[in-house]
């Protein structure tokens, strides 16, 4: 090609920077890979928030709002909405974006009639609010229960805008949409579980948590991805504009291509298999948590008083006959309604186990509408004059959350929890006139409710079989207990069980209070005329079931091994010590067990001083009972209370058991004060404590945490310390060299890794002269010809000629730095320019024009 046809080509080149000047466009090769990042972003957000919802339609949630961010990131792009007045128009734009699809795609139960569509663009804009905390309360997965896909559709829409804007187009700032990326993926882990998915087998390889592992590791690869090809990008571009009109020669081959990016590779799976080798390890030392882990109703629960300590209030003559629920509907198939299901005993009373951080303990919602199905029960339940609290009764197959009905509906529905093993119902809501901390919750006279449940599946103690431990309870703190259950000789099993429990029965006598004044005439008057009443203490601590057994263990001992049950009654007392009696034997046999109080409905069968209910439960029909836990999970259900036929007939130190006895007519029924409820674990628990170290709790604490915390900043700084020190051994190992020719070669290759590094060069341009002619640099050139003299020259450089080389790159990187801002800096420390280029050197830049 001749000269005059080089100069138009180079004059067709020249024009080209008049179109950058412009700007950048929003669809030039790096926006593009912008907006790539940015859907991968969206995807790995998706599948973190998968175990929140579990609903295909959070996938339809993710595309709309995915589409519809970046869409007017696009057109706000295009119309070139800048400013103050640019953001107001995206934001308006948004606004109205969100209220056209929130109602079809985030709340399809919105969708019945024209006035329910408004109320869900109401509820859309609430949610945005008060969303967060209903993804908390509810149990997982969500589904598409009420608004729940609203703060999903919320965090897509705007990560998908505010990305789109930084990466249309590309820019200085757009690496900030690495940091929107990862928040819209922290969605599904703070508002998620605090479990981890369960371990993924392949083949011999176990992958632990491979959800998690794949949102990370998927999430860093993407933002390290876009990253590099976006630099990439940039770099080829920038060496278009500077060698316009010149020659290049052919690069070296795809092998050597394929070598470079083995590097990077390999950099890559080091920090993964270390940082997969370092996390379960630093696991182990704390358990994950989440949001939802601590949350209102647990705190509700400890504050409230166990509701067996009441028990005996429902008996009284003026509450007796008190409506406490009124049933309306078919119960064909519920035997029971569950109050409360009391499984921690702390030596003085059965409670409702409540600890944020037990997940079988926790507190959720249940979300999600039941429909009846054949052999399910459906019936309403109204809240009479004899109760209100806490405690929502519910039948134990409750399929789904009530269906409140009232002026309250709103209220008990938003409060109502269940705990996660489905035993126990409440709802927080407070109740009328009260408010602040200490505000009286649950329900009131008045409220109504409609539930749905399955039918009951009563277990009989045989379906248990073996005990899983030798014993639960601490046998020192129950003496009597003890005792009694050796003296009836019984194997650990549940025919064991079984036995103790019915002999427990028969040799009990029922008695609801300690003196028979007026309040206790009603329920004696129900006895029967053959009745006789004896004083019961209330009250269920150790020391009271203590004193229950003491009395079977007395009797026994006194009346000899030939007694029968009928000689062998003595223990005085009704459900609230009997059911924790039963549920401390079977704990004692190795059995987990708990007491639930509630109401036996017309379907379950009869029990001698039980009244059942049918249209209306009154207080007399309050009752509790004990299940006892199989291996396999089940739960077996006895009923616990004393007869009520045959009185004790009590035998003194040295008397004779009359051959024939007869029931006594009523003995003395002076009132007479209760013993103090004070068990051997309470005295010991008064000694004075012996003294003891200091407390190192605390420092432990910090400590482990201090390490985890270390742990992880070394995971992420791992692959930047050992590139640092790579670059200085490198520069230390040139500079060392003992021969001062290397060293003067060395210092020219340090250069050149400089200016790799700082990107004014891509490599070494053919010669060293021309390497340093394309640089521009007249620091150099003159190391240029020094090493070029070094090299070729007839006398060996000297020691002086080294250091003079070395100084020269000295000088050039103070330089360099000084011109550079500290992000610049930052990003040469960072850069693996300079390794890579010794794999594939860079094409050969020429300055002569094409000839």
């Amino acid at each position: 090609m001749s000269a005059p046809e080089a100069a138009p080509a180079r004059g067709r080149r020249a024009d080209r920077p008049e179109r950058f000047e412009r700007g950048p466009s929003p669809f030039d090769e790096r926006s593009l890979l912008g907006l790539g990042y940015v859907v991968v972003a969206v995807v790995l957000a998706t599948i973190a928030a998968w175990p929140v919802y579990g609903s295909p339609r959070m996938i339809l949630v993710a595309a709309v709002g995915l589409v519809l961010g970046l869409g007017l990131a696009v057109v706000a792009r295009l119309l070139r909405w800048r400013g103050v007045v640019g953001a107001l128009l995206v934001t308006a734009f948004a606004v109205v974006g969100y209220a056209l699809v929130v109602v079809p795609v985030a709340i399809p139960s919105a969708l019945g009639s024209p006035m329910r569509i408004v109320e869900g663009v109401r509820d859309g804009f609430v949610g945005v609010i008060v969303g967060w905390k209903q993804l908390l309360t509810l149990a997982l997965p969500l589904g598409e229960y009420q608004a729940v896909l609203v703060p999903f559709l919320l965090v897509i829409l705007l990560g998908s805008l505010l990305g789109g804007l930084l990466v249309l187009p590309d820019r200085g700032w757009s690496p900030l949409a690495v940091l929107v990326g990862f928040g819209m993926t922290v969605f599904g882990i703070v508002f998620g579980s605090s479990a981890l998915s369960a371990p993924l087998l392949l083949g011999p390889v176990q992958v632990p948590a491979p959800r998690e592992l794949l949102v990370g590791v998927g999430g860093l690869l993407a933002a390290v991805g876009w990253l590099l090809l976006r630099s990439r990008s940039a770099r080829r571009i920038a060496l278009q504009r500077a060698t316009a009109g010149t020659v290049q020669r052919s690069g070296l081959s795809g092998w050597v291509a394929v070598r470079r990016r083995a590097v990077a590779g390999g950099l890559v799976a080091v920090a993964l298999i270390a940082g997969a080798a370092v996390a379960p390890a630093a696991a182990e030392l704390s358990d994950r948590s989440a949001l939802r882990d601590r949350i209102e109703p647990e705190l509700a629960v400890r504050q409230a008083p166990s509701p067996l300590s009441a028990y005996r209030s429902a008996f009284t003559s003026e509450r007796i006959d008190e409506a406490w629920l009124e049933l309306d509907g078919d119960t064909a198939g519920v035997e029971r309604v569950r109050i409360a299901t009391l499984d921690d005993f702390d030596g003085e009373m059965f409670q409702v186990a409540a600890d944020p951080d037990d997940a079988a303990t926790r507190f959720t919602r249940l979300p999600r509408a039941a429909t009846k199905g054949a052999g399910d029960a459906e019936f309403t339940l109204a809240v009479g004059d004899g109760y209100r609290g806490l405690w929502v009764p519910v039948p134990g197959g409750l399929m789904a959350a009530p269906d409140f009905s009232g002026e309250r509906a709103v209220a008990l529905e938003d409060g109502f929890h269940r705990s996660a093993d489905g035993a126990t119902s409440i709802s927080i809501a407070t109740l009328p006139g009260s408010s602040g901390r200490d505000a009286q919750r649950g329900l009131v006279a008045g409220d109504r409710y409609r539930v749905v449940a399955h039918a009951d599946e009563i277990r009989g103690l045989e379906t248990l079989g073996s005990p899983a431990t030798q014993s639960a309870i601490d046998e020192e703190s129950y003496p009597a207990l003890t005792a009694w259950a050796e003296m009836q000789a019984q194997p650990r099993s549940a025919e064991g069980l079984a036995t103790l429990v019915e002999r427990l029965r028969a040799r009990g006598y029922l008695s609801h209070a300690a003196g028979d004044g007026e309040a206790a005439a009603e329920w004696i008057g129900r006895m029967g005329p053959g009745y006789a009443f004896l004083p019961s203490y209330s009250g269920h601590s150790t020391a009271r079931i203590e004193a229950l057994f003491t009395q079977l263990v007395d009797q026994q001992r006194l009346a000899g091994e030939q007694a029968g049950d009928a000689e062998l009654v003595a223990g005085i007392g009704d459900d609230e010590q009997f059911a924790p009696a039963v549920a401390l034997l079977a704990r004692y046999l190795g059995y987990e067990s708990r007491v639930v109080l509630g109401f036996r409905l017309d379907s379950a069968g009869e029990v001698d001083g039980v009244e059942r209910c049918t249209e209306v439960c009154t207080g007399g029909a309050l009752a509790a009972w004990v299940e006892v836990r199989s291996a396999n999970g089940d739960w077996a259900t006895v009923d616990v209370t004393p007869q009520h036929e045959i009185a004790p007939s009590f035998i003194k130190e040295g008397e004779q058991l009359p051959q024939h006895p007869t029931r006594p007519e009523r003995p003395d029924t002076d009132t007479l004060d209760p013993p103090p409820a004070q068990s051997d674990a309470s005295e010991a628990e008064a000694a004075p404590a012996e003294e003891t170290g200091p407390d190192l709790s605390l420092l432990f604490a910090v400590l482990r945490w201090t390490g985890i915390g270390l742990a992880a900043l070394l995971c992420l700084l791992l692959p930047v310390l050992v590139l640092l020190a790579a670059k200085r051994w490198r520069r230390a190992g040139r500079r060392r060299e003992p021969a001062p020719e290397v060293r003067i070669v060395g210092a020219w290759d340090e250069l050149v890794d400089r200016y790799v590094d700082e990107g004014v060069l891509a490599g070494e341009s053919g010669t060293r002269a021309a390497t340093a002619r394309a640089s521009g640099r007249p620091a150099a050139v003159a190391l240029a010809a020094l090493v070029e003299r070094a090299v070729f020259a007839g006398d060996p450089p000297t020691p002086a000629d080294a250091d003079a080389a070395w100084a020269i790159v000295d000088q050039e990187t103070a330089a360099l730095r000084s011109r550079d801002g500290a992000p610049r800096r930052l990003g040469v420390m960072l850069s693996f320019a300079s390794f890579l280029r010794t794999i594939r050197p860079a094409r050969v830049l020429t300055e002569e024009p094409a000839r």
